[in-house]
């Protein structure tokens, strides 16, 4: 990661890589693929095209000279039986003389015959230059292209015969640059057209795609616009579309029949079952307080009862009072369900809250509770709740550490949102756990939460009465390293941000 903030490309580079690795609509993808096709197709075909284009001009230029070379040949043998052999030559040269190209018979130990140019064309066929590539020319060269000064060339030399009788060494040499500079020409304005080509294509392409594609399109406008209670009343109808997508639509209709059917069914067990929690803590909560009303005062009269029965009924009082609590979180968490749970929230200095619960706590823990608050924060929050938060979170704490290790509260404030941070030093939370902790009756030991009098309720309450005051809950844990339990709640109220 440093490298990738340190060097402007590499940033470049990754910030690339991200975007391809993002997943891209269909329309694009369709698109982008037909077009490499098209690029591609086409593209072979420009370049075939030219390649065979100029081997077809090159080939017929190396035929014109070999025809060319046969007619001096013959040329010679006829101005023979009337003229001296060199007479002959010079005859048969100005014969064949023509545009761009340059001839040249070589006899043994006489000077180089050359063909006159033709007027207005003596540019490179009468410089020097020609004279000195043909003498590299091999004795028996077969025509082949050269490049010489910028010029294209092909030429070619053998030997001139007279009869069976080799006379002389024939070259020939002829400039096809002005050839070649129409074929670029004609090349250019092939690939242009090609282009222009493949833009039409592409725009062609990508107008069909999306004139087929709409049909997705509004399907997934549709579901977009569908509710969780719209499902079974809200059909998708399209009608115009491919097969398929009629297929689709008619199976994703099917589907949200039975979600709905489903959802509705889920919905009903939930309610069932909130309404029989509901029922039986509020029904067993009033007895259970009338039992340890007895109880209580039975232990008033402990000047009659034994050792024994004293701590018998301390016992029983502490069972009824933890059942009492289990009774009241689960009827807190059903009201939260049904929506009838208060929150009284307003402008709190958060400074004070945590040093009210850490005094409570303090006072029945005996443990040592370190707060780290180096300005004062407000927040907007229910009192009452976000001190039953505090006291849980807390509670949890201590309950899971050793007793010789501190737990640790933090708050600090960011932006709109103030964060609590609490901290302990016990042997932490496996991963696999962590997304799970905060559901209700999940418990990650099931014998340590049983010895140490743990319901599974206590983080359920704190992400339920977090939540319902606009704030979060989050857990950072390692085994054997402690746990970390982050609030977050805002410092302002929604009303005042809609108004900002």
């Amino acid at each position: 990661m440093q490298g990738v903030k340190g060097h402007p490309l590499e940033r470049i580079l990754h910030q690339l890589r991200a975007a391809l690795a993002q997943p891209r609509s269909l329309q694009l993808t369709l698109t982008l693929r037909i077009v490499v096709i098209l690029s591609v197709g086409l593209s072979g075909v420009t370049l075939w095209t030219c390649w065979k284009t100029q081997d077809i001009l090159v080939a017929s230029h190396k035929k014109t000279l070999q025809e060319t070379a046969q007619r001096i040949e013959e040329d010679v043998t006829l101005y023979r039986e009337m003229l001296t052999l060199e007479a002959s030559i010079r005859k048969a040269l100005q014969n064949r003389s023509a545009n761009n190209l340059w001839i040249g018979v070589k006899q043994p130990g006489q000077p180089l015959l050359v063909a006159e140019p033709l007027e207005g064309h003596k540019s490179l066929m009468d410089s020097p230059l020609i004279r000195e590539f043909a003498d590299r020319l091999p004795s028996n060269a077969l025509p082949e292209a050269y490049q010489l000064e910028g010029h294209d060339l092909v030429a070619c030399s053998g030997p001139l015969t007279l009869g069976r009788t080799q006379v002389g060494t024939l070259y020939l040499i002829h400039d096809i640059t002005e050839d070649q500079s129409k074929f670029y020409q004609l090349t250019r304005s092939l690939v242009l057209a090609n282009l222009t080509a493949l833009v039409l294509l592409i725009v062609i392409v990508a107008y069909e795609l999306r004139r087929l594609l709409l049909p997705l399109n509004r399907v997934s406008q549709m579901t977009q616009a569908i509710s969780i209670e719209d499902f079974g009343d809200t059909p998708i109808a399209i009608a115009h579309g491919p097969r398929e997508v009629q297929e689709l639509v008619k199976t994703f209709n099917m589907l949200l029949q039975r979600l709905s059917e489903a959802w509705q069914q889920q919905r009903a067990a939930a309610e069932q079952q909130r309404q029989f929690v509901s029922n039986v803590s509020h029904e067993l909560r009033t007895p259970l307080t009338i039992v340890r009303g007895y109880i209580e005062s039975t232990l008033r009269r402990s000047q009659n009862l034994t050792d024994s029965q004293q701590e018998a009924l301390n016992i029983a009082v502490a069972e009824t009072d933890h059942t009492i609590r289990v009774l009241q979180d689960l009827l807190d968490l059903a009201r939260a369900d049904d929506g009838y749970m208060p929150y009284h929230s307003e402008l709190l200095v958060l400074n004070d809250i945590i040093s009210d619960v850490v005094k409570v706590v303090g006072q029945f823990s005996n443990r040592e509770l370190y707060v780290d608050a180096p300005d004062l924060i407000s927040v907007y929050a229910d009192a009452h709740r976000l001190k039953q938060i505090l006291v849980n979170l807390l509670e949890n704490a201590i309950k899971y550490s050793t007793p010789d290790t501190p737990v640790q509260i933090h708050i600090e404030h960011q932006k709109q949102t103030a964060h609590i941070h609490i901290r302990d030093h016990g042997p932490g939370i496996p991963l696999k756990h962590q997304a799970r902790i905060f559901e209700r009756f999940y418990r990650v030991d099931e014998a340590r939460n049983r010895s140490s009098g743990g319901t599974g309720l206590g983080l359920a309450l704190v992400k339920t009465f977090i939540e319902g005051m606009g704030g979060t809950v989050s857990v950072q844990s390692r085994p054997d390293e402690g746990s970390t339990f982050t609030l977050t709640l805002p410092t302002t109220s929604s009303t005042s941000k809609a108004l900002s």
